[in-house]
């Protein structure tokens, strides 16, 4: 994360003159991540006020994307939500079919056939030909299994619910993605508002070493000094404006953003800060145990996999079934046959079935091992994940406290240098090293703000708020 700013910062030897803000911290959740990468072409028009969904929808005018609007789009535009809710209703599916055993079925069936026919007393006569048909009916009923049906449905629907949970985590990851994408954004466009006033005072001081040097005032390298510093900020400037284009690429991408015709932008204001400390790490745990869906997804697929075990050992159990059948088959010249019909019950048991039972049973203990050691491997890696982003909080709030006064101090430094610049007391290398020194502070200002407003963001996510 360090090299976020750094490699901007080497390149920059202008003055900033942004006044600096306050630490922000995150309004929604968001995980852990450094921020991406950044660089491409300066953002174009934002999003209409419209769906930005609607590519053929007019564009009403420029749109400042706040974090709660992109979170808004996110949840309407990403694909992997509808994924997600795609899954669940083939789980739902799948509830619905293993409900199927325990409901009779019915089935009807008609036939028609022509062919040679036996003359009554002769043997059959291969060019005189008659018709059958025929019309029937069954229907089967598992009526008892001792459970399997039982357990599989139960699993089913356990499945089911552990899908809908994982509906939650999908949310709780965009959410997370979108706003980790916008902090970083953020931090580019008031990166590149640094860059662009260090031009502008870059530009002064070019224009104040020219007339020092036309009034004799001076030696002409200062005027060469200067045209390079101006030249290193413009450069400088070009590199921010790159890095801010590919971090509102990554912010489109992480909306889910359908338009190819608008471009999301964002304020150079972090979201509003949160005052308040964050809580301490029991009561962090405590609300994180209760409110994260994986937990909740985990739970569900624990008892899924317990029942699925159940279904298994119940696969040696017998089967208590019921069926009946009835059937009409008139045929040439005798249409008056009465149909026919048979009801009854039987009762199978799979005696040995090849090792089947057992191999189902042997996959449905790994299974059940595989989801218990999951949710404890979540529950021990929490108490670690609230601690790291509660450490954290406090940590960058420190720094962006220690930020601001540096950036207080190198501007004082600054405006000193000019005023002896301006008396044609100070030289340009003095001048140089103020400005290094404002640009420098700034630059580390924003960092301070990002890493805080990314681990409120961490912290969020952990606990699922």
């Amino acid at each position: 994360m360090k090299a976020f700013s750094l490699l901007f910062l080497a390149a920059l030897t202008g003055v900033a003159a942004a006044q600096p803000t306050a630490p922000a911290r995150p309004a929604a959740p968001a995980v852990p991540a450094a921020p991406a990468p950044a660089a491409s072409p300066a953002p174009a028009a934002p999003a209409a006020t419209g769906d930005p969904s609607s590519a053929a929808a007019p564009s009403s005018g420029p749109e400042v994307l706040t974090l709660e609007r992109a979170i808004e789009i996110a949840m309407r535009q990403q694909p992997s939500l509808r994924q997600s809710k795609a899954q669940v209703e083939a789980a739902l599916g799948r509830a619905d079919l293993s409900r199927v055993a325990r409901r009779p079925t019915i089935t009807l069936d008609a036939t028609a056939a022509t062919g040679s026919r036996t003359q009554l007393g002769n043997g059959p006569d291969f060019f005189s030909h008659g018709e059958s048909t025929g019309l029937g009916a069954q229907a089967s009923w598992r009526i008892f299994d001792f459970g399997q049906t039982s357990a599989s449905i139960r699993a089913a629907e356990l499945n089911a619910d552990a899908a809908a949970a994982a509906v939650s985590t999908t949310t709780l990851d965009i959410r997370t993605s979108v706003e980790t994408s916008f902090l970083e954004a953020v931090a580019r466009r008031r990166l590149v508002q640094v860059a662009e006033t260090t031009v502008k005072s870059e530009d002064a001081h070019l224009d104040q070493a020219r007339r020092f040097v036309a009034a004799q005032a001076k030696d002409p390298i200062e005027v060469a000094q200067a045209q390079s510093r101006d030249a290193n900020a413009r450069s400088a400037l070009a590199q921010a404006q790159s890095n801010e284009a590919i971090s509102l690429a990554n912010l489109r991408s992480a909306i889910g953003w359908v338009d190819p015709s608008n471009s999301p932008i964002v304020p150079g204001t972090w979201p509003t800060p949160t005052e308040a400390d964050p809580p301490g790490l029991a009561a962090l745990v405590a609300t994180a145990r209760d409110r994260r869906p994986e937990i909740v997804q985990l739970d569900k697929q624990l008892a899924a996999a317990d029942a699925s075990l159940d279904a298994a050992r119940a696969e040696r159990r017998p089967v208590l079934s019921a069926s009946a059948q009835t059937q009409w088959s008139p045929g040439t010249g005798n249409w008056s046959p009465e149909p026919s019909w048979s009801a009854g019950l039987s009762l199978t048991w799979s005696l040995f079935d090849g090792g089947r039972a057992a191999a189902d049973t042997r996959i449905a203990q790994a299974n059940l091992q595989n989801a218990a050691a999951t949710r404890d491997a979540l529950l021990v890696s929490l108490t670690s994940q609230l601690d790291s982003a509660r450490s954290q909080i406090v940590a960058n709030r420190a720094n962006v406290q220690a930020s601001t006064q540096a950036v207080s101090a190198a501007r004082s430094q600054l405006q000193l240098a000019e005023a002896r610049y301006a008396q044609g007391l100070g030289s340009q290398i003095e001048l140089a090293d103020a400005q290094t020194a404002v640009t420098t502070a700034e630059g580390n200002l924003v960092q301070a703000e990002f890493q805080l407003s990314t681990a409120w963001a961490d912290l969020h996510r952990a606990i699922a708020q």
